[in-house]
């Protein structure tokens, strides 16, 4: 896949306390990105210690290395050779044939309310609305928490809350909440290709693919949980079936069990917003609050999953 957009240009700027020139662009070296997330995002995050998840979330089919020369949607804030920042995007075919689902983002502590976080964005956001050449492209995140939120909205991004939901099917009497809204004009689906990326082929999760949905169910220290990661068209049989068969090795094992989806609106009949005490996805699998935000520029997309961005990575 190639554009008709330049390489990101290198900016430069100087850093505090000190003359040197920092650039911003794309990645350098993976390797060296790896002990950077390594040493000051997360010791032994799932990106520093695996080879493959890193490939899988920055070097995606859809990475064009017309602009990203070594394959790695990411760039680097650099002085010399010292990595200073960086920022990371999926590359996906949606909701736009070339959007950028932000992913990672960290500048050293010593430079944080200098702007270079900022410029970082800028430098990206640059790259992914020139992505086809005639200014529409997408970037965006599903994830955002509040502090960020007026980093984006600065900026001219679209936000919305996604708050989280828990299903039972003894709470679908009466319910008829009605199902995800139609897609806008503006934006495209996942195609085939993208959810045979990102699912079928996952370097270490197994997914349920159903026609009309795609779960994961794990055994963790809370109990077992199944996460709704797609809910398309008529998926209420699907997810009665599955909440059924594990509810009921749950209790055959003795522990709690629950079934989750993130949305902005309940999903439909059966979907009631989550405890504050039930656990995320993320591990260890404690409660970290019921509500996230998507942002997008220049818009947001109708509906979210819980398997967009990286909302359901092994962390």
């Amino acid at each position: 896949m190639t554009t008709t957009i330049a390489p990101v240009s290198t900016q430069s700027v100087v850093a505090p306390a000190t003359t040197a020139p920092v650039s911003i662009e794309p990645c350098r070296d993976a390797a060296q990105l790896r002990e950077y997330i390594d040493a000051h995002w997360r010791k032994g995050h799932i990106l520093a210690r695996d080879e493959r998840m890193f490939a899988f979330q920055y070097q995606t089919l859809w990475v064009d290395r017309a602009i990203f020369p070594r394959g790695i949607s990411v760039l680097g804030a650099y002085q010399g050779d010292r990595m200073l920042g960086f920022l990371g995007a999926i590359v996906a075919p949606y909701p736009r044939p070339q959007s950028y689902w932000l992913a990672l983002w960290h500048v050293l502590p010593e430079l944080k309310g200098g702007g270079q976080g900022g410029k970082l964005l800028n430098a990206m956001q640059e790259i992914a609305v020139g992505a086809d050449g005639r200014g529409e492209g997408w970037i965006g995140t599903f994830g955002a928490g509040p502090e960020a939120l007026p980093v984006y909205l600065k900026r001219g991004y679209a936000c919305r809350a996604v708050r989280r939901w828990t299903y039972s099917s003894a709470a679908i009497v009466g319910s008829g909440v009605p199902r995800s809204m139609p897609l806008n004009v503006a934006e495209s689906d996942a195609p085939a290709d993208w959810l045979a990326y990102r699912y079928t082929n996952h370097p270490i999760f197994k997914y349920e693919m159903r026609s009309q949905s795609i779960f994961r169910s794990e055994k963790n220290p809370w109990g077992r949980v199944t996460h709704c990661l797609r809910l398309m068209g008529s998926w209420e049989a699907e997810v009665a079936g599955v909440c059924a068969r594990e509810s009921r090795l749950a209790e055959a094992e003795g522990v709690p069990y629950l079934i989750d989806a993130w949305a902005f609106d309940a999903p439909g009949p059966g979907w009631m917003l989550a405890a504050d005490d039930v656990p995320t996805v993320f591990h260890p699998p404690l409660p970290r609050g019921n509500l996230i935000y998507a942002v997008g520029r220049p818009f947001v997309p109708t509906n979210v999953q819980k398997g967009e961005c990286d909302q359901d990575r092994p962390n």
